[in-house]
């Protein structure tokens, strides 16, 4: 267990942080945040990794699904990146 500050800081910095950052980046794209946060908080380089994921399901106030095309766009654009077509 760590005895002094500095032992702490560095299991926040190096640990936590990267954990907390990559569930919560999980979460938003429809992941297990629990399983991501572990992942990245043992390996901080997969953080990177959550980053770049495509959602797997539309995300209210995140992602939503192109009806025509099926590809995902985030929730504040009016029309599909891919093809154009409006989001309602």
């Amino acid at each position: 267990m760590p005895t002094n500050m500095m032992e702490w800081g560095f299991v926040v910095v190096f640990f936590l942080l990267p954990g907390t950052i990559g569930a919560w980046v999980a979460y938003t794209k429809g992941r297990n945040p629990l399983l991501w946060f572990v992942l990245n908080g043992l390996f901080a380089p997969t953080v990177m990794i959550t980053l770049f994921q495509r959602p797997l399901r539309p995300m209210q106030g995140h992602y939503r699904q192109c009806p025509k095309c099926s590809e995902f766009s985030k929730w504040r654009e009016q029309a599909c990146r891919f093809c154009g077509t409006a989001l309602s």
